[in-house]
């Protein structure tokens, strides 16, 4: 039985991947490192921290701390929000209206920080959909494949997490579902190449998400 849907943020709701990886890059070029779109892939879906981590690692840079990483993130990135605004993903708002009529609940699932995540709610009008969200980056000791974000936001919604669908772009995200023991509708946005292995259903677009689907998924046998 579907008693809510959960959201990841970026790559579903608003189209913010490219983004990332291009913010990521300006930032860097202070260090002289830049990514390529191979590795910025592996970054996909999972935390500041974790992202912050791989980097480091990767490129011998020991001189950045955590919390000046995500200032200088979040700079990079909010010049090309101030730049461009946040482009919502096509069939995702329509899925949200009716997913409200039929009083199905909604919460988003993010490894965005929390003032991020309330900036694209109010930018893209989905205040009166979404009923909870949870920032795994602010509110979670782990980020995902861990499913701690996905069972927070079952918690506040007070819905059984077995009756869940969550629907992410990333392959930690959709592995965070399912070990969340919810289910998992992947979407191919283009943007990378995600391991979808784990997902009951995947769509190439979000037009051909809709509350049949939904339904249609939580309906199936585990």
């Amino acid at each position: 039985m579907l008693e809510a849907v959960i959201f990841d943020m970026d790559g579903v709701i608003v189209d913010t991947e490219p983004g990332y990886f291009e913010a990521v890059n300006e930032y860097l070029a202070d260090f002289h490192v830049s990514i390529s779109r191979e590795f910025n892939n592996q970054l996909t879906g999972i935390s500041y921290s974790r992202i912050w981590q791989l980097i480091c690692s990767r490129y011998h840079l020991s001189d950045i701390s955590f919390e000046e990483f995500v200032i200088g993130m979040e700079r990079c990135r909010k010049k090309k929000i101030e730049e461009e605004g946040y482009i919502p993903i096509e069939g995702t708002l329509k899925l949200m209206a009716s997913l409200k009529e039929a009083g199905i609940k909604m919460a988003i699932g993010s490894s965005s920080p929390k003032s991020e995540i309330e900036d694209v709610i109010d930018a893209v009008n989905i205040r009166r959909y979404i009923d909870a969200f949870v920032s795994a980056g602010d509110e979670c000791k782990e980020g995902k494949p861990n499913p701690e974000v996905f069972l927070k936001a079952a918690n506040r919604l007070r819905v059984t997490p077995g009756n869940c669908l969550v629907i992410e772009d990333a392959s930690p995200g959709v592995l965070a579902a399912k070990r969340a023991g919810m289910y998992a509708l992947g979407y191919q946005s283009g943007f990378g190449n995600p391991n979808f292995e784990h997902a009951d259903y995947v769509v190439t677009s979000m037009n051909d998400a809709d509350i049949a689907l939904c339904r249609k998924i939580t309906a199936s046998p585990r």
